[in-house]
């Protein structure tokens, strides 16, 4: 694969009205909806990346105007992936905007929550970080952020590159278009939305989770489509109080 810049890094190791959960410690909130995107084309930009960023200790992730693009938002600091020529860009300007954006500000996270031997699979982490929020006293009916580091195995990603000229929209085609990829032994850092009740909004309707990704050491970001963790190698991390 080749890779350009707009400005060369290294990776940190480091419509909606805002759903404000104080006893969980954080806010959280999103603009557009995927199912406006599938169902009525829409891809125009619900809100500025700068606008975005300005939140405190933010976390986001989404795609940008017209699927030009995939956004990673950590701790304040973006990350724009996007195909230009058949090589992946990445940028921390918070320039554009989203056409789909889910965000928390999250001013505290848990210690460390080690993710089971058992627990490799885009599923079985599914179910462990349901688990694991249900222990940690997370309501569960509401949705709510977490962070995972791990050394993955295998993962599976896309940066979507939609033709403009395109007016039919299905979750293969997304799949498609633009530039697939695939990690092996990689540590990253992943941002993902739970909510087993926003089917259509920021998740598809075949999962609880929206994951997006961005190597430690490989410069590389985007949307996770499936994944084998490493045995032992990796810890989940929830809102948490100060």
């Amino acid at each position: 694969m080749k890779y350009g810049f707009f400005l060369f890094f290294t990776l940190l190791l480091y419509s909606c009205q805002p759903r404000p959960a104080s006893e969980s410690g954080f806010e959280m909130g999103w603009y557009g909806a995927l199912r406006s995107i599938m169902q009525k084309g829409d891809l125009s930009g619900q809100v500025d990346v700068e606008s975005l960023v300005a939140k405190p200790h933010v976390y986001a992730l989404g795609a940008m105007e017209g699927l030009k693009g995939e956004l990673l938002v950590w701790d304040g600091r973006p990350i724009i992936a996007q195909v230009k020529d058949s090589s992946l860009l990445l940028s921390p300007k918070a320039e554009g905007k989203a056409a789909l954006a889910v965000y928390a500000s999250v001013p505290h996270w848990s210690e460390v929550i080690p993710i089971p031997y058992n627990v490799r699979t885009y599923a079985a982490l599914e179910n462990f970080i349901q688990t694991a929020a249900r222990k940690a006293e997370l309501d569960v009916e509401q949705p709510f952020p977490f962070l995972i580091e791990a050394t993955v195995n295998k993962l599976d990603y896309h940066i979507i590159d939609w033709p403009e000229e395109d007016k039919v929209h299905t979750h293969e085609k997304h799949l498609q278009a633009g530039m697939r990829g695939v990690l092996r032994a990689t540590p990253v850092k992943i941002l993902g939305f739970y909510s087993a009740h926003h089917h259509g909004v920021f998740t598809h309707h075949s999962t609880n989770m929206h994951l997006h990704f961005m190597g430690v050491d490989a410069p590389v970001a985007g949307h996770v489509d499936s994944l084998v963790i490493e045995r032992g190698m990796g810890g989940l991390f929830l809102p948490g109080e100060k």
